[in-house]
């Protein structure tokens, strides 16, 4: 799909939100889409053009978009409501809460511009801490795909599965990394994590965005004659502990790579389950204690350290 909007190329897992909404739409007549005037920068226009009598809109009211949402499901409808991620995550916290997770709601949530990928918006729309509070959830799967075939067969599961699903979606200014990263035969399950290389000297664990860079890392410290696993997480919770359970048990060494707050997301989720289960050395690579700030977002990946030389970095020292 060709095209800008608000200066981000149309393409990848953006467009990926867009056509699979849409195809959904197409064979299931229960899809429905609710917006909260995001519908053009999380590129849902696509639905909202073939199917204008099953998008609702709640305008400039997000708190509304999930009590609408709430209320379609009842109906019997499958409610997909893509708003930014830092004001679904923040804004909307208490209507999820009680209406998606308590009530056990069947609700897809996508949180768009996820992370640093709102780059030239700054601290107010980047949203760092949005799975550390999904994750405080119950009944709420998380997901977040690392390239945009993943994602299309995410939107895809998430619609068959019953019950409440938070997906997160980046916005597509990584060019470079618009690429396939999974094997061609791969196919998304949720709650199952991949490992997508073996090793056996340290693991890389990746999710979204990370995914690529870890894959980078591997090859440069295959370079230094290290064997690096990586895997790629697209299901946050429920985690896969059984798959990093079993690659921390061999590598004894494990670096956890997010666009997120270490506080709460990935590495988090990773570190208590191995301080439990398998205590191994570690390391996590993510956004630190901090608000975020506008900017390019390859000065962006620097300044916040989320770089494939921070992942080389932080693996050779857990290495020691």
């Amino acid at each position: 799909m060709a095209g800008t909007i608000y200066g981000s190329k149309l393409q990848g897992m953006r467009a990926a939100v867009g056509d699979t909404l849409a195809e959904l739409g197409r064979k299931n007549e229960k899809i429905v889409v609710i917006d909260a005037e995001t519908a053009v920068a999380t590129n849902i226009m696509p639905f909202k053009n073939e199917f204008p009598e099953r998008f609702l809109t709640t305008c400039i009211a997000e708190q509304n978009a999930i009590s609408v949402a709430y209320g379609v499901q009842r109906m019997g409808y499958i409610p997909f409501v893509p708003l930014f991620a830092s004001f679904i995550a923040r804004r909307s916290f208490d209507q999820i809460f009680v209406q998606a997770g308590y009530a056990n709601a069947n609700i897809k949530m996508m949180g768009c511009y996820a992370g640093i990928t709102a780059a030239s918006v700054g601290a107010t729309h980047q949203s760092f801490n949005d799975i550390a509070v999904m994750r405080t959830i119950p009944n709420i799967k998380i997901i977040e795909a690392c390239d945009a075939d993943e994602l299309s067969e995410a939107i895809k599961a998430a619609a068959q599965h019953i019950g409440p699903v938070y997906i997160r979606v980046v916005r597509s200014d990584l060019a470079k990394y618009e690429v396939k990263q999974m094997p061609e035969d791969y196919h998304f399950e949720l709650g199952k994590a991949t490992v997508i290389r073996e090793g056996e000297d340290v693991t890389l664990i990746g999710s979204g965005i990370m995914v690529s860079r870890c894959k980078e890392a591997a090859e440069i410290l295959r370079g230094r004659e290290i064997s690096a696993e990586v895997i790629n997480v697209s299901t946050i919770k429920p985690l896969d502990t059984e798959t990093i359970i079993r690659s921390a048990s061999k590598t004894k060494h494990v670096v956890t790579a997010e666009n997120s707050t270490v506080i709460g997301g990935l590495g988090g989720a990773v570190a208590e389950v191995l301080s439990e289960e398998c205590p191994v050395k570690m390391r996590r690579i993510g956004i630190k204690d901090r608000f975020g700030h506008s900017g390019l977002i390859d000065e962006l990946l620097e300044i916040y350290n989320l770089t494939t030389g921070d992942i080389v970095k932080k693996a050779l020292e857990v290495l020691g």
